[in-house]
Parts: structure tokens; C-alpha cells; sequence
């Protein structure tokens, strides 16, 4: 009896591996799925009352596909986890997708005939199964999760989150800095205070600085951070070991700090939990094992010599009709049309780990196997988008993001040689991920808008005008040019220097807009809300005033969680010019520009619903960890300093112990006057540190000499202070504070060497 040859054999049933399915069902195509675990696996695994975002992980810079009346259902709105399994088994079983799960993909050879023929085994059944394909769809995603490399058993960890509530009754850990991380934490965090659970949930992340919480959880994250109370936040730390007590139980133990003195041997400090309330969120590792024997290899190349998969532009492996969709791709991966070709020279493709983007790669390789199929050689397959509802731009042209761009369709060609550009143009999506880089040639002009003739076309971004703006290279440097757009140009207002605007100038903060005009007593600002709504007039005074959130002088809208509490200051400088600083906001301030302005390098800004940067350095942006990106951290009334919880009482006793004492005070120590409290510092601890560490009120936003919220007098110890106020901090005090530097300071500046006494101010 002879076997039976399906179209396309799916290896994995989750978004990618059901898309290419129900794709394959609208086209007549003969499809089954193996899937060893169940379908929708990875979702199921997912934390418990996780709601499924359509634009998470940058989902809301792509549309849905736009296929057949089956690809239609597997569009969403936001949906809890569980919901979306229900209901997209319902729609398997509805429509008839065969599957088969409990089967395990363990071996694929390539017949003479061209057709490959797949070794499998059946869980259930408890024997061997051959299945025998034209094309296989791996669909696998990156595999299983990563695990550390510390001594002792790390048996009993979670490194995925099913039910937050076996985390209630003890400190609970959770390590890593990524997106489920914050997730693990949020959902932790609800459940005991919904349980009443004393304890709090430690989150640990080897970073020196706060985790950046992607936009689709920032509000979810502002309320458990703020509301619950009970997360700890613990940068420079990581697990060392599984250790084992006096009655043998397993505790993991994570380092949180680690001090060095000279002639004496590290110090260490280290937090110990129970294993079963650990929780790592570190990633998962691709399965190169089963890839290499189906013979798909991963390579190191590129521009940056990173390993990556290798697929081309139909996502199809260097086996002939073998394709890679999905989180296997994800973050990054290599396009080529020859795999024997020098690596070095494959182009780097940024794939969004996300449902959307799943859904896209499943709908474009079913799509070009149904044309090879037919024997179609000349394939040309763009993914359609589902048509997505207009809405009423506001005043600076924000709406829902509606750009297009594809996996495969969005390949850049091959970039101009380094020595024809001047500077380079990148696309970000949220999160800081670089999408697309534009090389910027000497005397010429880089034409962006929705017509598909300008060099950066985006045709589905409807915020975007036909020609929409430019960018053009100059003997005098690069100019960023409005070139007559109806929904305008907004430039990121860098925190490094100012800005001169005038009368006609329009700022967007958060959701609210200033625009500046001129009175019979000069310069001022009219406040309008997202909608246009005029809110106040404010004349500007001959000094520096700070707006924001909770600003001392202007105070924008309270509940605006988009703006930080001190998100601008404004100096007027004559009747009818001011400057503008950003005070190193988190989501920034944006200049709308009215004619062409200069550009810097790692300037940033925005067009319709598209983000740039603009770098000299081809490799700038990309090698230094998007820091020149907007973050997308909830805006929330305290920092990332500022979330390590004060300590435990007897913390001060004990770093005393560690220092020498002279006088009767340690030798490095701050008094604060009015408090009643001295101090003892750590080498290299800033005041404002000091004061964080220990619980003290004190105000500080930025924690680099820019924002201007953590003033202080010096009343002794001027001598051990380690330097004296530079050009930015003197600014800040001076243009902010209104205060003299040198006998003030920033606490979040000045370092401490010796005895110094303080005033908050």
C-alpha cells in the first residue's frame, strides 16, 4: 500500500505551525501538524491570567495578515491566555485541521524522488511513525528553556510560570531581565496581595540598571510596582549556587552585592530562597542538536558576526523545501539567496518574537508552497495586511500604529559600501529593535513617505504623506526636513543639549502639547490635551521652569502616566525665544519641525507612526544596547535607584562595623541635618545613593545631573566631595534649581571620600 504524500508536513502547533495550516486548508493544500506536547504549547505554558496583546513585543508596528475567511479567525483583540487556546482548538476542530499531537519529530531524511520522509514517535501509541511530505514547516520555536551553569542541583527551579500561586506562603525570586520576567513579576506581586501574603517577590536581574518593561505592560506594571508594594528590585546580582542548610534543604543563593577594598579580600552579600519559589526567566535555547541532523545549520556572519539561523527570502533553509517560521527566527536571523556564500556578507533580518509576526511567517510559506506546487519558478509572495480602521489623527499625528512591514517582503538590499555614506538612518520599532537601516550618500537627499518611489517607503502607514520628509547631507552637516506633511515631523528633544524654539513651535510631552506664541508681555505656552482641547495659557518668566507631571512650576496633567514627573525645563532667552531640555524623560519630548533643523548623531524622530535615529556610526546604534532609544519603562514617581527597598534595621550597625572609625563616625559618612541621621558610604556611593539605601526622603528622577530633582547644600566636607561641580551640573543648578554650585550640589553627582554634612533642599 502506498504512503500518502501530504503538501506540507508542520512540525510545532502553535501560531506559526496553525497559520501555515489554516493557510494551507484555504488553498487546497493537503497539510497535517505534529506537535509533541499540544497544540498551543507555548501559549498554554504562559503565566496564568496573562491577557494576550495584539500589539505586544512590537506587534502594534505590523497588521494582521490578510488571506482567507480561515486566516481571518485567528485575528484578536485583547484575549486571556486560556481563552485563545480554547478557542483556537475550537477553530482546529471547526474547520478540520488534522493533527496529530503526542508525536515527536526525531529524524527526516530527503528521498531520491525529492519528497522527504519523517521519522517520528508516537507518545500515545508507543511506536515508530513515518510520514512522507513534499515540503516541511518547522514550527518548533526555540526549544526548551536555558538553564543555569552553577554548582548544585537547580532541580526544583521553575523556569516557566504556570500559577503564581505556588509562589504565595515565602520570599518569592524571579531572575532575568526580559519581558516574562516583568510579567512573572506583576503576576506574583497580585497574587499575594490577593492572598494576603506578607512576603514579597525579589526580582534579580544582572544588569546595572532597571529592566526596560515593554510598553504593553507598562500601566500593569506602574500599578503592581506602586499600588502592591512589595517588589524588590536587586541590579548587579545572580545566582551562585544551590546550597543545602543544617536539615538539608535547598536554598539557591543569589548574590546582590559584591564590595572590594583595597589589602582585603572581596565582600560579599548574598539572599538565599527556597528553590521551589525561584522562578528563571533566562531564555530558551534553540535546538541545534535536532537542527544540525535534519542537516539546517546555524552560522556565525553578518555585519556583527552574530549566530544566527540561515533561511532566504521565502524563509526556506539551505535543505531544499525545509522552512523556518516563527520564534525559531527570533530576534534575528540571516537572509541569503546562496548559502554557500561568505557569511560575512548575509544580511541581518530582525524578526519580532511575537503572534502577529508568527501568524505572518505561517500565511508566506504556505502561500509559496502552493505556487511551487503548481511549478511556478517565478515566485514573488507579498503578504497582504487585514484592513485596519482609520483613526482621527490627533495634533502631532499619533494614532494607532498601522505600519506593514513584513518578515521577508521587509529585507533591506544589500547595503551601499561604508565609504559612499555619510551617516545612516535606522528604523525602531518599540523597544529599541532596529528594523531597517537607510545609508545616507554625500550631496544627496533620503526621501521618506507613504509613495513607494521615496527611499523609505511605508504605503500602509495612512499618518504618513505621499513625499513626507527628508533627509539631505551637506558641506554644513545633515539637515531633517518637513517636506509639506500634513500630520508633520517630530524631533526627539535630546537630554544632552538644547533646543531654540520661538513663537509658532510646537512640543509634544506624553499626551499633552505646548505650543508656543507671542503676547504683549512676550513669550508664552498654550497647553492642549491629546484631543486639541486648549487647558491653560502659561506666560513664560525670565527664568528656567520645569513642566512635567508633578513639576514644581507646571504641572501638565497628573494622571498622564506618558510624562515624567520633571519631563522639561524651558529657559526664555528674549521676548520671543526660549530653549528646551528634555530632563532625560522616559518616553521623551518631541519638537514638531516647521521647515529643516540640523540633526545630530543618535538624534531621534518620529514620522506618521515610523521612529528613526539618525547615526554617523554604521554600527553605533546597534552595538550600544538601543541606548539611544526611547524607553519604555512605566512612567512611575520613583527610579530604578530608588526601588531597592530600604534595609533591614540593623543594615546601618553593620556597614559601620566595615569601616574605620574616626572621631566616633565612620571614616566616609554624610550627615543630614534636620534628620537626625549619619550615614556611613560605601567607595564610590554618590550621596543621593546613601540616602536611597538607607529610606531617607529624597527626590531623584535621572540620577545624572540633568533633571535637577535632588538638590542639596553642603554645610561641611566640601574638601571630600571626589569633584567639584562640572559644566552640566552647574547648569542644572543653576538654569533648574536656581541655586549656586559649588556650595549646592546634585546628590545624585557628588561622591563621598570623608565626613561631609548635608541639607536636602
Amino acid at each position: 500500500m502506498t504512503a500518502e504524500v501530504l503538501d506540507i508536513l508542520i512540525v510545532g502547533g502553535g501560531p506559526a505551525g496553525t497559520a501555515a495550516a489554516f493557510r494551507a486548508r484555504e488553498l487546497g493544500l493537503e497539510a497535517l501538524i505534529i506537535e509533541h506536547d499540544d497544540l498551543m504549547k507555548r501559549i498554554r505554558d504562559y503565566s496564568k491570567d496573562k491577557l494576550i496583546l495584539p500589539n505586544f513585543g512590537g506587534g502594534d508596528q505590523m497588521c494582521f495578515p490578510a488571506a482567507g475567511s480561515l486566516i481571518s479567525c485567528l485575528h484578536f483583540e485583547p484575549i486571556d491566555k486560556d481563552d485563545m487556546c480554547t478557542e483556537w482548538k475550537a477553530l482546529h476542530q471547526e474547520h478540520q485541521i488534522r493533527s496529530r499531537v503526542g508525536v515527536e519529530l526525531t529524524g527526516l531524511r530527503r528521498r531520491p524522488d525529492g519528497l522527504y520522509e519523517a521519522q517520528g514517535w508516537d507518545h500515545a501509541a508507543r511506536h515508530e511513525a513515518t510520514i512522507v511530505a513534499a515540503h516541511v514547516v518547522l514550527a518548533i520555536g526555540r526549544g526548551v528553556p536555558r538553564r543555569f551553569d552553577i554548582p548544585g542541583s537547580t532541580d526544583g527551579i521553575a523556569f516557566r510560570m504556570r500559577d503564581p500561586n505556588v509562589f504565595v506562603g515565602q520570599p518569592a525570586c524571579v531572575i532575568g531581565g526580559g519581558t516574562s520576567a516583568a510579567e512573572a513579576v506583576i503576576a506574583i506581586s497580585r497574587t499575594k496581595v490577593e492572598s494576603d501574603d506578607p512576603t514579597d517577590v525579589y526580582w534579580s536581574y544582572r544588569g546595572d540598571k532597571m529592566p526596560r518593561v515593554s510598553r504593553a505592560l507598562a500601566d500593569e506594571f506602574f500599578e503592581a510596582y506602586v499600588g502592591n508594594g512589595n517588589i524588590r528590585y536587586y541590579p548587579r546580582s545572580e545566582p551562585v549556587a544551590v546550597v543545602t542548610d543544617g536539615q538539608r534543604r535547598e536554598s539557591l543563593s543569589i548574590r546582590i552585592d559584591r564590595r572590594r577594598m583595597d589589602g582585603r579580600p572581596s565582600e560579599t552579600s548574598h539572599l538565599e530562597f527556597a528553590k521551589e519559589s525561584c522562578l528563571a526567566c533566562i531564555g530558551e535555547d534553540i535546538p541545534e542538536t535536532l537542527l544540525h541532523s535534519l542537516g539546517i545549520r546555524m552560522v556565525n556572519g553578518g555585519p556583527r558576526n552574530r549566530k544566527r539561523m540561515v533561511v532566504n527570502r521565502y524563509l526556506e533553509s539551505e535543505q531544499p523545501n525545509i522552512y523556518l517560521v516563527g520564534d525559531i527566527l527570533s530576534q534575528a536571523y540571516f537572509e541569503t539567496e546562496d548559502f554557500n556564500a561568505d557569511p560575512a556578507g548575509f544580511r541581518e533580518i530582525k524578526h519580532r518574537g511575537n503572534i502577529k509576526s508568527a501568524l505572518r511567517d505561517g500565511v508566506l510559506v504556505a502561500s509559496v508552497i502552493e505556487q511551487r506546487l503548481k511549478g511556478n519558478t517565478d515566485i514573488d509572495i507579498r503578504i497582504e495586511d487585514a484592513a485596519v480602521e482609520e483613526l482621527p489623527p490627533v495634533m502631532a499625528g499619533y494614532g494607532r500604529p498601522v505600519d506593514t512591514v513584513g518578515p521577508p517582503s521587509a529585507s533591506l538590499e544589500a547595503a551601499r559600501r561604508p565609504t559612499e555614506a555619510t551617516g545612516y538612518l535606522i528604523r525602531l520599532l518599540p523597544g529599541g529593535i532596529e528594523e531597517e537601516e537607510y545609508p545616507i550618500v554625500a550631496d544627496a537627499v533620503l526621501t521618506l513617505g507613504r509613495d513607494e518611489d521615496c527611499d523609505a517607503a511605508f504605503p500602509a502607514d495612512t499618518l504618513l504623506s505621499p513625499r513626507h520628509a527628508s533627509i539631505s547631507h551637506t558641506d554644513e552637516g545633515h539637515y531633517l526636513r518637513d517636506d509639506g506633511s500634513a500630520s508633520g515631523v517630530f524631533l526627539r528633544v535630546p537630554s544632552r543639549r538644547k533646543l531654540e524654539v520661538g513663537v509658532g513651535d510646537l512640543l509634544r510631552a506624553g499626551r499633552q502639547f505646548l505650543l508656543f506664541n507671542a503676547t504683549d508681555d512676550g513669550l508664552a505656552v498654550t497647553h492642549f490635551d491629546a484631543a486639541g482641547q486648549e487647558l491653560a495659557h502659561h506666560l513664560l518668566p525670565e527664568r528656567t521652569i520645569v513642566l512635567g507631571r508633578q513639576a514644581p512650576d507646571i504641572t501638565l496633567d497628573p494622571n498622564d502616566s506618558t510624562l515624567s514627573r520633571r519631563q522639561l525645563a524651558i529657559t526664555r532667552t528674549a521676548k520671543r525665544t526660549a530653549l528646551v531640555k528634555d530632563l532625560k524623560s522616559v518616553n521623551g519630548t518631541y519638537l514638531r519641525v516647521r521647515s529643516a533643523v540640523p540633526i545630530q548623531h543618535r538624534d531621534q524622530f518620529r514620522i506618521g507612526q515610523q521612529l528613526f535615529v539618525f547615526s554617523l556610526d554604521r554600527n553605533a546604534v546597534l552595538d550600544a544596547g538601543h541606548t539611544s532609544t526611547p524607553s519604555v519603562v512605566a512612567a512611575a514617581p520613583t527610579t530604578a535607584a530608588q526601588s531597592v527597598q530600604p534595609a533591614q534595621p540593623d543594615t546601618t550597625a553593620q556597614l559601620t562595623e566595615k569601616v574605620s572609625v574616626t572621631g566616633g563616625l565612620p571614616a566616609a559618612a554624610v550627615t543630614f541635618r534636620g534628620l537626625g541621621k549619619t550615614l556611613p558610604v560605601l567607595p564610590g556611593q554618590t550621596i543621593c545613593e546613601v540616602a536611597e539605601a538607607h529610606g531617607l526622603a529624597i527626590n531623584a528622577e535621572c540620577h545624572s545631573g540633568i533633571c535637577g530633582s535632588d538638590p542639596i547644600r553642603i554645610h561641611a566636607g566640601h574638601e571630600h566631595l571626589t569633584t567639584a561641580p562640572e559644566a552640566g551640573e552647574s547648569e542644572t543648578l543653576e538654569d533648574i534649581c536656581d541655586l549656586e554650585p559649588g556650595p549646592c550640589r546634585l546628590a545624585c553627582m557628588a561622591r563621598v571620600t570623608g565626613p561631609v554634612e548635608v541639607e536636602i533642599l
